[in-house]
């Protein structure tokens, strides 16, 4: 005799159909009493009287579904997972699935598969509180900016640091670039990349690292970093998140970066910053990442001012005031530049002069927001020593007197 296997379910449907099948009750009571339709009672009722209790037992039982993955591509996808796809978390895996194999198969069917082999282990997630600062409304009101340290290329190159640029209001990427790191150079240039693309926001918020802060002996805060001096001059303002939490959203970013475009770049076999800035910049990372992860904004609009009356590639330098010598040169990293006589400013020896070093190293001087004529000396100074004819200095060496002669500039 065959072993009868039923739901607890369907065992209660037997006393229904044995009660409507002998006349006991009507087709309206025992579709009340089963709470399904009439039409499906009248089904249900033919299967019983044809098949007996087997009749009532759910047509799919023991039939694979017929979305159901085959075995070739479940065999597939764990050898992906476990070489070049090792490290892939279920819902990275199922979207790169779908893009590069044509592979369907939901997260949370990938997620159990993987449990199963080994290939992920589940994450409790500890909740900690912290106070939630609502979003900005518009889009390009507040741009959170910060640098990420990682091992971008894991051993197909060198560490580096990925600077992005996040839109507060929608959580979008406006920009990222690669640099060797977070350096006043790096910063500013990606900084003049972001506002030449989209204007000017109305604030940037970032940590209290060296090339956006001045920490040391500041308490006043009245000491400026060249960003600073940067953005104020385009009139933008900078606020300070007290800690990593605070600027939780392009944090957040960060840690899906770090997890996503690696393995991205590792499938693109990418491992240099050139390579990884086309790969960003000229591909459809950016936009696909914001399709899937940005939100609307509470008000509609672009907050982002013009750059019209603003000469980009003047402000972004670095500034130094140097004091003009007797013989009008002023001296400036180990380089001496002499003043021409003919300028369209009045210069004298001991006043203060600006020096102005910009991205793609062009050197300029300038004094009362004129720009000065000059031209370089071809000569480096030596260390310290100061560029006179013949300076002696005296070095006690194993207490032996050592007179060194300097000739002037080095000659």
């Amino acid at each position: 005799m065959d072993k009868l296997i039923m739901s607890r379910k369907e065992r209660e449907q037997i006393t229904v159909f044995k009660k409507l099948k002998s006349g006991e009750i009507t087709q309206n009571i025992a579709a009340e009493m089963l709470t399904i339709s009439e039409r499906w009672v009248r089904e249900k009722l033919k299967r019983y009287r044809l098949e007996g209790d087997s009749g009532l037992i759910h047509r799919g039982r023991g039939v694979h579904s017929k979305k159901r993955w085959s075995e070739e591509s479940r065999a597939l996808v764990i050898d992906l997972l476990t070489s070049e796809w090792l490290g892939f978390g279920p819902t990275f895996a199922a979207e790169q699935l779908r893009k590069h194999k044509g592979i369907a198969v939901s997260d949370e069917t990938l997620r159990k598969m993987m449990i199963t082999q080994g290939l992920w282990v589940p994450r409790k997630r500890k909740s900690k509180h912290r106070t939630w600062r609502e979003r900005k409304k518009t889009f390009g009101t507040l741009i959170q900016l910060d640098g990420s340290p990682h091992n971008w290329f894991e051993a197909r190159g060198p560490q580096c640091t990925l600077l992005v640029f996040i839109d507060d209001a929608t959580s979008k990427i406006l920009w990222l670039e690669f640099v060797e790191s977070e350096s006043f150079q790096a910063v500013a240039s990606a900084t003049k990349k972001y506002i030449e693309k989209y204007g000017r926001p109305w604030s940037f918020y970032v940590d209290f690292g060296s090339v956006f802060s001045v920490n040391l002996n500041n308490q006043e805060r009245d000491k400026k970093t060249q960003f600073e001096r940067i953005l104020k001059e385009l009139l933008i303002d900078v606020s300070y998140a007290p800690s990593p939490q605070a600027k939780g959203r392009v944090e957040r970013a960060n840690k899906t970066l770090q997890d996503r475009l690696v393995k991205e770049m590792r499938m693109a076999h990418i491992h240099s910053i050139q390579s990884a800035n086309y790969f960003i910049q000229e591909g459809s990372f950016i936009q696909e990442h914001n399709t899937k992860f940005a939100v609307e904004p509470a008000l509609e609009g672009d907050s982002h001012r013009s750059i019209e009356d603003y000469a980009l590639n003047t402000l972004f330098c670095t500034q130094e005031n140097r004091v003009i010598t007797n013989d009008f040169t002023v001296r400036y990293k180990l380089k001496i530049f002499e003043l021409e006589r003919r300028n369209t400013v009045t210069i004298r020896p001991k006043q203060f002069v600006t020096m102005c070093e910009h991205l793609d190293g062009k050197i300029t001087i300038h004094m009362r927001n004129h720009q000065l004529k000059f031209k370089e000396i071809d000569m480096q100074i030596k260390g310290k020593i100061s560029p006179i004819d013949h300076v002696l200095k005296e070095k006690e060496v194993s207490n032996v007197k050592i007179t060194t002669t300097y000739p002037f500039m080095g000659i």
